[in-house]
């Protein structure tokens, strides 16, 4: 990631693969899928006014019910897991999305904020919050569940992490009109748009 990228969101997003060659035909085909979720991420994290690193790791769901039975105690894999770092406290209480427009490197809203930002994002990288594992099998079946394109529905599940990353939760299974699954369809639509979108 450039410096000026990182000056501009106060955010950083690193998204890997597990193991790439066994990412599902319907993400593996995709060119970019990582950069694009990264820029999606550091977009969210910049609404939502948390100035925090997130590291992703995309994995299928053999994995991921491996690690929902070692952390979680349950043998069956669920779509995204999230592994705090930091204190919640570092974080605000309660996420709010910022009054300015989405700012990423090069995308909509894209704005220099000056050599003033930039050193000061060199002085002071964020803090990590941890990490978010998101199965994208499970995650291309739940969007064709919804109607609704397989990129989207994994930028709904990074969303979700990250919610959790900075202390929300919900009930389990979740209920509807939750403050956290709210915020999350908040900002879902207000990042990507309708649903028959392609691109974030």
């Amino acid at each position: 990631m450039m410096a000026a990228e990182h000056a501009v969101s106060g955010a950083v997003v690193d998204v890997r693969w597990a193991d790439r060659a066994g990412a599902p035909p319907a993400t593996r085909v995709e060119g970019g899928l990582a950069e694009r979720l990264e820029r999606f991420g550091r977009r969210a994290l910049h609404h939502l006014n948390l100035r925090v690193e997130v590291s992703v790791l995309l994995c299928d769901s053999d994995a991921m019910q491996s690690l929902n039975a070692r952390y979680r105690g349950i043998a069956a894999p669920t779509d995204v897991l999230s592994f705090a770092q930091m204190d919640t406290s570092r974080l605000p209480a309660y996420p709010q999305p910022h009054a300015g427009p989405c700012i990423a490197a090069g995308g909509p809203g894209h704005r220099h904020r000056g050599a003033t930002a930039e050193l000061h994002s060199q002085a002071a990288p964020p803090p990590s919050a941890g990490d978010v594992v998101i199965a994208t099998d499970v995650a291309v079946r739940q969007a064709a569940a919804r109607g609704e394109p397989a990129e989207r529905e994994l930028c709904r599940l990074l969303l979700h992490g990250m919610l959790h990353l900075a202390g929300m939760d919900h009930a389990d299974p979740p209920r509807e009109h939750e403050p956290m699954l709210n915020l999350q369809e908040r900002t879902l639509q207000a990042l990507w748009g309708d649903a028959a979108s392609t691109t974030p």
